[in-house]
C-alpha cells in the first residue's frame, strides 16, 4: 500500500472512534489477486465478480461475520505432478469486503471461473423511518 493511503487511513483512524477494524482490514490486504469486479444494480442491490478461474467450488470457501466477508481459495496441487512449465496461477488466496450496514449476501453462485456473489439491502422495520402523528 502506498505512504499516501496509509497516511490517509492513519489520518482518518485518528479522527473516529471504532472504526479502526475495519481501516485495517483495507491496510493488511493485497486486493489484487485475484482479481474482482463491484457491479452496482440499484442503491438496494450489489454484486460481487471474483476471478477463481481453475478453482473448484469445493477449494473456495465463503464466511460471513459481522459485516466482514472473506473468500480464501485453497488450490491444493497434485503431489503427483511434474511440471515442465506452470503459466496457470494456483496460489491460495484469502480476499475480505467490508459490507454495508443491512446488506446481505443474498445468493453465491460459481460458473466459469467466476465467483459471483450478490448482495441486497434489507432494512428491518425498526430502523425505518415512520411518521409520527401530531395530535
Amino acid at each position: 500500500m502506498s505512504n499516501d493511503l496509509t497516511r490517509l487511513f492513519n489520518q482518518l483512524e485518528s479522527m473516529s472512534v471504532g472504526f479502526a477494524p475495519a481501516f485495517r482490514d483495507f491496510q493488511l490486504q493485497d486486493n489484487r489477486y485475484p482479481p474482482h469486479n463491484i457491479v452496482r444494480v440499484s442503491d438496494d442491490e450489489f454484486y460481487l465478480e471474483l476471478a477463481v478461474a481453475g478453482f473448484k467450488k469445493g477449494e473456495v470457501k465463503m464466511e460471513e461475520c459481522q459485516g466482514l466477508l472473506t473468500i480464501q481459495g485453497d488450490k491444493g496441487l497434485s503431489p503427483e505432478s511434474e511440471y515442465q512449465y506452470r503459466g496457470i496461477a494456483g496460489r491460495s488466496f484469502s480476499k475480505s469486503f467490508r459490507i454495508a450496514e443491512y446488506f446481505e449476501v443474498s445468493n453465491a453462485s460459481m460458473e466459469d471461473g467466476i465467483l459471483t456473489v450478490s448482495f441486497i439491502k434489507n432494512i428491518p422495520e425498526e430502523a425505518k423511518p415512520r411518521l409520527i402523528a401530531i395530535k
